[in-house]
């Protein structure tokens, strides 16, 4: 007599790329609330227009990390590619916004620091230790 035994759910981080759309609040949160801090600290003092391309820079690269470590933190595995596949749906979001919103596409830098934003907390998501660790 033979059973059956039914095979296990996978989860959303180890079915194709729906860690992607699970992750995308995390990186416009964190960019938004990134963008909001530097923008009141805009009002409080006068800056020129270097530190806020830094501050824009600084933000993007927030945005990434959190989203490419939220991901690889859950996904536990192949953090590199999981945190760069963050970093360039962000970047493809944010280019689509800008050229709907201001008729610009993004430029080299914006791809620069996510990419390397999302692949640097990748490779941090997948490396950090977990309370309870896998079956």
């Amino acid at each position: 007599m033979e059973t059956y035994r039914r095979m296990s759910r996978r989860s959303i981080w180890e079915r194709g790329m729906w860690y992607v759309p699970a992750s995308l609040p995390v990186g416009i949160g964190i960019l938004s609330g990134c963008l909001l801090l530097f923008s009141l600290l805009q009002m409080l003092s006068e800056t020129t227009e270097w530190a806020l391309r830094i501050m824009a820079v600084v933000s993007l690269l927030a945005a990434a990390y959190g989203m490419g470590w939220f991901a690889a933190f859950y996904r536990r595995r192949l953090g590199l590619k999981t945190g760069l596949i963050c970093g360039l749906t962000l970047y493809l979001l944010l280019t689509v916004v800008g050229l709907c919103w201001q008729h610009e596409s993004g430029s080299w830098l914006r791809l620069l620091s996510l990419l390397a934003g999302g692949g640097w907390g990748g490779v941090s998501g997948v490396n950090h230790m977990h309370k309870r660790p896998p079956r």
